[in-house]
């Protein structure tokens, strides 16, 4: 069975409302003859926050033994908040993303590492002193595309995938409801398990 960590931000975690769970659940059930899923049993928020308590989430898995690390950050480094500027400049960004990568690298050392696009909002929807947009987190997802390139870290385009999603797959402005969720499980499976196409 494969070792898997999951790395991300509450779409993987989820909102803590029983509508709205995040992705993690969902990989962990559909996997749960064929790999040991592993996750941090909070939200990992923005990069430098990943940095920070990466140890700590790690320590009960068995890092030797990990096959495959899906990273995410983003979502909340684009986010503006009270009428603010993003919460994580774009080229900070970019820097915390190779140290995260570095991290990963020590923690996990076996591991294939695997890196997920922030997924797309709502904006219509948010509240103005809590905002993010969609054309700043397609920059985001850029330079994150940018840093994986020079890493060499495949990368899994759930931004994309969330751009065909209608707004009956949310459960708000951010976050998606069971069937969005499962549909991100869904790809994130497919990245971990290629071979089964």
């Amino acid at each position: 069975m494969k070792n898997i960590f999951l790395i991300g931000d509450s779409i993987r975690f989820g909102t803590g409302k029983p509508d709205s769970l995040g992705y993690g659940i969902y990989v962990k059930e559909k996997l749960a003859d064929r790999a040991n899923v592993y996750y941090p049993d909070e939200n990992c928020r923005f990069a430098q926050h990943t940095l920070r308590f990466l140890h700590k989430w790690a320590a009960d898995a068995p890092k030797e033994e990990i096959d495959i690390v899906h990273w995410n950050n983003g979502l909340w480094d684009a986010v503006r908040l009270f009428g603010d500027e993003p919460l994580t400049p774009l080229e900070v960004y970019g820097d915390m993303l190779r140290r995260v990568y570095k991290r990963i690298r020590f923690l996990f050392p076996n591991a294939k590492v695997i890196f997920a696009l922030s997924t797309s909002v709502i904006e219509e929807w948010a509240k103005p002193e809590f905002i993010r947009y969609n054309h700043e987190i397609e920059m985001y997802n850029r330079k994150a595309m940018e840093v994986m390139a020079e890493l060499g870290v495949e990368v899994n385009d759930l931004y994309t995938l969330s751009k065909t999603f209608d707004n009956s797959f949310h459960s708000d402005w951010v976050h998606f409801g069971e069937e969005g969720s499962l549909r991100l499980a869904d790809a994130v499976i497919r990245a971990c398990f290629p071979e089964e196409g």
